[in-house]
């Protein structure tokens, strides 16, 4: 199933900087009549999944769709190595929690179940419309990118009394290990959201977070079905199979609607298509309003070395 046809029936299309201007402009209003919290995550390509690296890696590995077990199993050996080698601890900092290594694993490009977002509309933006290269050529301009916005409220670990420990745990939370903290079914069916302490400069240049969950199930902890519709009307549905295809995490596509009284959900996704023709208009006007550039973006050395190498590639 091509993930393309799991957004599509629910999409917004963006096809200049005034269309991206008037949409953000109806979300915010809608967060701010409803108190709701919206995460963003941009992606080069409408047609890619919703999908952390580890579980796209897996995939390729096993050559079938990943399923929870595979996942918490290759999250949890690559836990271990990181403990082998040292770096679950530091002088600076002690022992490190288990999200906080696993930022530092995403951070540094090794692969998680972590999916990166933001919580600044116009940075998430940036990241769908961001100048890429391959070997000095570059990519995915001539491709439409896709914008997401995700209802994260009530779903910010660091807001909820009986998760913010989460934030310290030394094994993971969302394992046997500790059943008593969330539920399989809870976990599979649910999306969390964690806006972490600033551990680098990057972070905080992004307003960064992160996405995170079970692969999908299909029963909820009330016993009901966790179905996702394949239009608006909601009459036909994806089988399990064909969302896990789509997205990594159990999240629910939503038609985007500025009707009065129209609300949204927690958990709730609404997709935004910004077609090719605009990306570099976009790009550079947010680099003329805001300063967002890739030194700015990414001010490191890791981000230097990611995408200032592969540019001077095209000098």
């Amino acid at each position: 199933m091509n993930p393309n046809d799991f957004w599509k029936p629910f999409e917004v299309e963006i096809a200049s900087f005034e269309d991206l201007q008037k949409i953000l402009g109806q979300v915010m209003e809608k967060a701010v009549a409803n108190n709701r919290t919206f995460a963003w995550r941009g992606q080069s390509n409408a047609s890619w999944g919703l999908h952390a690296s580890l579980p796209r890696r897996l995939r390729l590995t096993l050559g079938r769709t990943v399923l929870e077990d595979d996942l918490s199993k290759r999250e949890g050996q690559i836990l271990a190595e990181v403990h082998r080698w040292g770096l679950h601890a530091s002088h600076e900092t002690g022992r490190l929690s288990i999200l906080s290594q696993l930022a530092m694993l995403q951070h540094y490009g090794a692969p998680t179940r972590l999916l990166d977002i933001t919580f600044n509309a116009w940075v998430g933006t940036w990241f769908a419309v961001e100048e890429k290269w391959d070997n000095g050529q570059t990519k995915y301009d001539d491709v439409d990118a896709r914008l997401f916005a995700v209802d994260v409220t009530d779903r910010l670990i660091n807001e909820q009394d009986h998760r913010r420990a989460w934030e310290d745990e030394l094994t993971r939370p969302w394992t046997s290990d500790n059943p008593e903290l969330v539920g399989r079914k809870e976990w599979t069916t649910t999306v969390f959201a964690w806006k972490p302490p600033s551990l680098d400069g990057r972070i905080a240049a992004q307003n960064g977070g992160f996405l995170f969950g079970g692969v999908p199930m299909t029963e909820k902890p009330d016993n009901k079905r966790f179905q996702l519709p394949k239009t608006s009307t909601g009459t036909e549905k994806w089988t399990i199979d064909e969302v896990r295809q789509a997205t990594c995490i159990a999240i629910r596509p939503n038609e985007f609607s500025t009707a009065k009284g129209a609300k949204s959900s927690t958990g709730a996704l609404y997709s935004f298509r910004i077609k090719a023709i605009a990306k570099a208009k976009i790009r550079d006007r947010l680099e003329r309003l805001f300063g967002y550039r890739h030194s700015t973006i990414y001010p490191d050395y890791t981000g230097f070395a990611s995408y200032g190498t592969p540019e001077l590639k095209s000098w």
